[in-house]
């Protein structure tokens, strides 16, 4: 008997094996995190599907999805057969429920492997996320981390998570920097899809806790959006303005752009003629000229002062403003100060 199980009922299960059906393409879009992608068609596959089921009605769709399907079938079962011996629950699903994820059920059933449809497939998850976002009640308080281009919040960031601190990296998830050369080397940007299932599963997780640190960001970022009721609690948030040095901010931004300008010339050139509009030609064709010639100092300086301060106004802030101000020309000393000053949240 084909056994099912509905999102909610998964949710509530110790780290279930997830295994999604669809094609590659399908998958990248958007998938369960931590799900397995193995697919029972490939993209070119499930395109010659649908049009012989648009052409020639479902019975014809049917007997071409077997006559592909059927010599994959071996090294499938195996593929799976070794989840389920890790003693995790396995649920199978593909885009609504349908019949990729029930007949993959089926044949696991025959081979003595049990696992569960997932009712309503990929669309059924997709619209829990989306639903729970909509109403999902933010326990923690929200500490965020300001401050201007290159004092090094992100590295913070990863030095606090480090530490056990309770941190969401909404640039990791969104696989952006959040700047106009946040794309830059880093390959495709988060799917909406993923984004928010990613942010939901670190909401949850960390709910309980008493805080949960973040770095400033729109509620933007790249080609996705900050929930609002995670964009709400930053607003009200705890801010710490953080603070470096122009000469310190200048070396950890080459340090952190060296391999990428190595990598990414064309792309990095393009992004600063993006530039132009607002800072003028002649700037913008003296930054292209020195970074042509590698004097890479003057065209960071010249990005920070004439860009990205003016942006973003945390030279001219009010130390006043903020809960707390810690500067961070050492990284580690900043992290301690932080440290110290959420102790005093806890209690």
């Amino acid at each position: 008997m084909l056994k099912t199980i509905n999102v909610a009922q998964a949710q509530q299960l110790t780290k279930p094996i997830y295994i999604d059906m669809r094609s590659p393409s399908e998958f990248i879009q958007g998938h369960i995190p931590g799900a397995f992608n193995i697919p029972l068609f490939t993209d070119a596959e499930r395109a010659e599907v649908g049009t012989v089921y648009k052409q020639k009605g479902t019975e014809d769709a049917k007997h071409l999805g077997l006559t592909l399907v059927s010599a994959k079938l071996p090294d499938l079962v195996r593929q799976i057969r070794d989840f389920y011996q890790s003693g995790r629950t396995v649920i199978i699903y593909c885009w609504r429920g349908g019949m990729r994820s029930k007949s993959v059920v089926s044949v696991l059933d025959l081979m003595g492997i049990q696992s569960f449809q997932l009712l309503g497939g990929y669309k059924a998850y997709r619209n829990y996320v989306l639903e729970t976002l909509r109403g999902f009640e933010l326990k923690p308080r929200i500490i965020v981390l300001c401050g201007s281009t290159g004092v090094g919040k992100t590295t913070l960031l990863k030095e606090l998570i480090r530490r056990q601190a309770p941190v969401i990296d909404l640039e990791r998830l969104a696989n952006h920097r959040g700047s106009a050369f946040g794309h830059v080397g880093l390959g495709p940007p988060a799917t909406a899809q993923n984004f928010d299932a990613e942010i939901l599963q670190e909401l949850q997780r960390l709910n309980d806790q008493p805080y949960i640190l973040v770095e400033c960001e729109s509620k933007r970022i790249g080609n996705v959006y900050v929930p609002d009721a995670l964009f709400e609690g930053m607003k009200k948030g705890i801010r710490i303005l953080i603070r470096a040095d122009m000469d310190t901010r200048v070396n950890r931004l080459i340090e952190e752009y060296t391999d990428i300008y190595n990598k990414n010339l064309e792309a990095i050139l393009r992004s600063i003629k993006t530039l132009e509009r607002k800072l003028g030609r002649k700037r913008t064709d003296k930054m292209l000229t020195d970074i042509q010639a590698g004097r890479m100092a003057e065209v960071v300086k010249t990005l920070l002062t004439d860009y990205y301060d003016p942006l973003y106004g945390y030279e001219k802030a009010d130390p006043a403003s903020y809960d707390l101000v810690v500067c961070a020309n050492d990284l580690n000393e900043a992290a301690d100060r932080i440290m110290e000053y959420l102790k005093t949240i806890r209690g």
